[in-house]
């Protein structure tokens, strides 16, 4: 069981943390102005960066 837990949080961790910091972005950019516009977009451009970064590699 240990090992199906290990093989299941590999495939789908990354997707996950990516889920969650794109939603947390979503909310800090519904909550207010000033700081959080700024917080909202440093948490979306987090998950834009890493698709860039490691969809171009299918591209080389």
């Amino acid at each position: 069981m240990q090992k199906n837990n290990k093989f299941l949080f590999k495939v789908w961790g990354i997707p996950i943390l990516l889920a969650v910091v794109t939603i947390l972005g979503l909310l800090l950019a519904i909550m207010g102005i000033g700081v959080w516009h700024v917080l909202s977009w440093i948490a979306l451009t987090f998950p834009v960066y890493v698709m860039l970064k490691y969809g171009l590699r299918f591209f080389k």
